[in-house]
C-alpha cells in the first residue's frame, strides 16, 4: 500500500466527495412530489447523483494510484454514502467494484461482507437474478473456506428466492437449515430472521399455529436486538389479520408504523404502509387504504423497490374496486400483474389475477372473469396460498350463480367452507370428530366383546349336548356306571354353571362401564362443541359461529323472501372504563350488558360477539319502525343495568347501535354489505355523541 493511504483516509476522501456534491446541489431543484417522505427521498437521491458525478470527475485519476485494498475501501465508503442517500443502484455499482477488488486481493471475509450487503439491497429492489448470483458466490466462498456462516447466509437468500417463486417446500427446507446453522453459531440476528421467514412460509400455507409461534419467537429477539422490529410487527399484524383478529392486527400495524416513523427508514416505512393498506382493504376501509397505498407507491417508485411497487399497485387496484370504481381499478391491477410476471413473484400474479377477475365480473364481462379466476386458482393451487383460495372460491361461487350454474356454485361453496374451516382452525371440530370416532370404536369393541362371549356360551352349550349324548350311550352300556356318571355330571354342571354365572357378571360389569364411558364421551362432545361456538366471556356466539349463522339466515331470507335486520352494538367509553376501573371490572360490565341484551331478545334472534366490545344481533323484520323500537328498548335496558355499576357516572356505561335492513340493500345482498351498512350507521351513532340508535339509509 502506498505510504499515507489507508482505509481510514479513504473515508475522508469519500466524505470530501460528498461535500463537493452537496455544494453542487444548490443549483438543482427536485421534481415536486405530493408526499413529504417521497419528496425527501427524491431530494436525497439528487445528492447521491451529485456524489456520483463528482466521483466520475475527480476520483478516477486518484483511485488509479491506490493499492487494491485502499481502492476497495474507498469504493465501499462511496457505496455507503450513496446508500445513506437511498440511491441503492448507484451504491451497488461501487459495492460491486469493491467486491471484485477484494476478491482479487484474496480478502474473502471482506468480499463476503460486501456480498451480503448487496444481496440485502437486491432483495429490497426485487433484483432476484442478482440475489441468486450473489448467493451462489457465497456458496463458492463457503466451499473453499469451509465457512458455515457463509453457508448460512446463502441458505437465507436461497430460501427467500424459493418463496418468491412459490416453492414453499424448498423455501421451508432452506430456511430451516439456515435457522439450525444460526443456532449453532449463536447468531441471534439471523435466528430471528430465519424464524420470521419460516413464519411467513407457514402463514402462506395456512398453518397459523406454527406461524404464530415462530413470529412470536422472532419478535422477542428483534425487540431485544432493536433490529427489523417494524417488519416483525408487520408480519405479526398480517398473521392476526388472517386469524380473524382485527383488533390485534390493528395494534401491531400501529406499532410497526410508530417504529418505522421513529427510525426514519423510508424503505421500512413503505413496506409497513403497503401492508397496512392491504389490511384496510380486507376490512373494507377502502378510502384510507387507497391513500396509504398511494403514499407507499410514491416511496417505492423513488426507492426503485420493484416488488413494493407491484404490491402497492395491487392494493390501489383493490381499493378502487372496493370503492366501486372498477374502470379505474383495472390499470393498476394490470401493472401489478405485469410486474409480478416480470419478477416471477407468484403471490403478486395470483392476487392480481383474482382482483382483475372481480373487476371483470363487476363490469359484466363474466367470460373474462372466469378466465382470470381460473388462472388465479392455478397459481394459488400450485403455491398453496390457502388464505387467498377462500376468496377465489367465493368469487367462483358468485360467477356460477350469475351464470345460473347451481351445481358449480354448490361445488365452490363446499370447497370454500371446507377450506375456511381448515384455516380458521376448527380445532374443536377436529377434536370433536376424534372423540366421536373413539366413541364409535368403543361401541364396536363392545359389540365384538359381546359376540365373543356369545360364542363362548354357544360352545359351552354344544359341549353340554355332546356330554349328554355320551352320557346316554354310557347309560345303555352299563347300569353300574350310571351312579358314577351322574355324580360326575352333577359336579361338572355345577362348576360350569358357576363359571357361566361369573362370566355373565363380568359381561354386565363391562357393559355398564362402556355405557358410562359413552355417556361421558357424549357429554364432553357437547361441551366441546359449545366451547367451539361460544364466546368464553359472555356466553353468546363467537365471531366464527356468528358469521356462519348469519350466512345461513341470509340464505333462508333469500329463499323465503323474508325481511332481515342487523343491529351492530358497541359499548360506549369501554376503553375508558377499562383504563379507569381495570379489565376485570370491564369484563363484568360486558357480561351484565350482554345478559340484558339476551333477556330482551326472542328465541329466533341471533346474538354474538363480533370483536372486542362490539356485538351483533340479527332479527327477522321488514318494518324499520319495529326494529328501531327493539333497538331503543335494548339501549334503554342496558343503560339501566350498567348504571348500577357506575353510580358516580351513570351516563358513562351505555351502548350505541347501528341498524341495517336487508331490503334496503341491492339484491342479492351479501353479508359483508349488511355488516358494512350497520357499521356505517354505528359510526354515525358514535359520532353523534354515543348512547343512541341510528338506522342506515340507502
Amino acid at each position: 500500500m502506498k505510504a499515507g493511504v489507508t482505509p481510514w483516509h479513504a473515508r475522508w476522501l469519500a466524505f470530501a466527495t460528498c461535500l463537493l456534491s452537496i455544494a453542487a446541489l444548490a443549483n438543482d431543484t427536485a421534481n415536486p412530489i405530493s408526499y413529504p417522505r417521497a419528496n425527501a427521498v427524491a431530494t436525497m437521491q439528487i445528492v447521491a447523483a451529485r456524489i456520483e458525478h463528482t466521483y466520475q470527475v475527480f476520483a478516477p485519476a486518484f483511485v488509479g494510484t491506490l493499492p487494491p485494498l485502499a481502492h476497495a475501501a474507498f469504493e465501499r465508503q462511496v457505496a455507503l454514502l450513496e446508500s445513506v442517500f437511498n440511491a441503492q443502484k448507484l451504491a451497488d455499482t461501487h459495492a460491486a467494484r469493491a467486491q471484485a477488488l477484494l476478491t482479487r486481493a484474496g480478502a474473502v471475509a471482506d468480499a463476503s461482507e460486501v456480498i451480503t450487503t448487496r444481496a440485502e439491497n437486491a432483495l429490497v429492489n426485487g433484483d432476484y437474478a442478482l440475489v441468486q448470483q450473489l448467493a451462489q458466490q457465497l456458496e463458492e466462498f463457503a466451499k473453499t473456506s469451509g465457512s458455515k456462516r457463509l453457508d448460512m447466509y446463502a441458505a437465507v437468500y436461497r430460501g427467500q428466492l424459493d418463496r418468491h417463486r412459490g416453492d414453499l417446500d424448498a423455501a421451508s427446507k432452506r430456511e430451516q437449515g439456515a435457522l439450525d446453522m444460526a443456532r449453532a453459531l449463536h447468531d441471534d440476528a439471523v435466528i430471528a430472521r430465519a424464524l420470521t421467514y419460516l413464519g411467513n412460509i407457514h402463514r402462506d400455507r395456512g398453518e397459523y399455529a406454527q406461524a404464530l409461534d415462530l413470529q412470536l419467537q422472532a419478535v422477542a429477539i428483534d425487540e431485544r436486538l432493536g433490529r427489523r422490529v417494524a417488519i416483525t410487527y408487520r408480519n405479526l399484524a398480517q398473521l392476526y389479520r388472517d386469524l380473524d383478529d382485527p383488533a390485534s392486527a390493528q395494534s401491531y400495524f400501529e406499532k410497526a408504523i410508530a417504529v418505522a416513523s421513529r427510525n426514519g427508514n423510508p424503505s421500512r416505512y413503505a413496506e409497513v404502509y403497503g401492508s397496512y393498506a392491504g389490511f384496510l382493504n380486507d376490512t373494507f376501509d377502502h378510502a384510507k387504504a387507497l391513500d396509504l397505498a398511494r403514499e407507499a407507491l410514491a416511496l417505492d417508485e423513488v426507492l426503485g423497490d420493484t416488488p413494493g411497487t407491484a404490491f402497492e399497485q395491487l392494493e390501489i387496484g383493490r381499493a378502487l374496486l372496493g370503492l366501486n370504481r372498477p374502470a379505474e381499478a383495472v390499470p393498476p391491477l394490470r401493472i401489478a400483474l405485469a410486474m409480478g410476471r416480470a419478477l416471477d413473484q407468484h403471490e403478486i400474479i395470483a392476487r392480481s389475477l383474482l382482483a382483475l377477475a372481480k373487476a371483470a365480473m363487476v363490469q359484466g364481462d363474466r367470460a373474462d372473469a372466469r378466465v382470470k379466476l381460473r388462472q388465479a386458482m392455478q397459481k394459488l393451487d400450485s403455491t398453496r396460498f390457502k388464505s387467498r383460495l377462500v376468496e377465489a372460491y367465493d368469487l367462483g361461487e358468485h360467477l356460477a350463480i350469475l351464470d345460473g350454474d347451481s351445481a358449480t356454485a354448490l361445488g365452490y361453496a363446499s370447497r370454500r367452507g371446507a377450506l375456511r374451516e381448515e384455516l380458521i382452525g376448527a380445532g374443536a371440530s377436529r377434536r370433536l370428530a376424534a372423540m366421536q370416532a373413539r366413541n364409535a370404536r368403543a361401541e364396536a369393541e363392545q359389540q365384538l366383546a359381546l359376540a365373543r362371549k356369545e360364542n363362548q356360551l354357544q360352545a359351552v352349550r354344544l359341549q353340554q349336548q355332546l356330554q349328554q349324548r355320551y352320557f346316554g350311550l354310557a347309560l345303555l352300556a352299563a347300569l353300574l356306571a350310571l351312579a358314577v356318571i351322574l355324580a360326575w355330571r352333577f359336579t361338572n354342571s355345577r362348576r360350569l354353571n358357576q363359571a357361566l354365572s361369573l362370566r355373565n357378571r363380568q359381561i354386565e360389569t363391562q357393559r355398564s362401564a362402556l355405557s358410562d364411558a359413552n355417556e361421558r364421551l357424549q357429554q364432553q362432545a357437547g361441551e366441546l362443541y359449545q366451547a367451539a361456538i361460544t364466546d368464553p366471556l359472555t356466553g353468546v356466539f363467537n365471531r366464527g359461529h356468528l358469521l356462519d349463522r348469519i350466512e345461513a339466515r341470509l340464505r333462508d331470507s333469500a329463499r323465503d323472501g323474508a325481511g332481515l335486520a342487523m343491529l351492530l352494538i358497541d359499548f360506549d367509553n369501554f376503553k375508558l372504563i377499562n383504563d379507569t376501573h381495570g379489565h376485570q371490572f370491564g369484563d363484568r360490565v360486558l357480561v351484565a350488558g350482554v345478559q340484558t341484551l339476551r333477556d330482551q331478545l326472542g328465541v329466533d334472534d341471533i346474538i354474538g360477539r363480533y370483536g372486542g366490545e362490539e356485538f351483533m344481533v340479527v332479527t327477522d323484520g321488514c318494518d324499520v319502525t319495529g326494529v328501531h323500537a327493539l333497538a331503543e328498548r335494548l339501549r334503554t335496558r342496558v343503560a339501566e343495568t350498567l348504571a348500577t355499576f357506575l353510580r358516580s357516572q351513570p351516563d358513562a356505561a351505555t351502548i350505541s347501535i347501528g341498524i341495517s335492513m336487508l331490503r334496503q340493500l341491492p339484491h342479492p345482498a351479501r353479508m359483508e354489505q349488511l355488516i358494512e351498512a350497520a357499521d356505517k350507521a354505528l359510526y354515525r351513532a358514535k359520532s353523534a355523541g354515543r348512547n343512541r340508535v341510528v338506522v342506515h339509509s340507502a
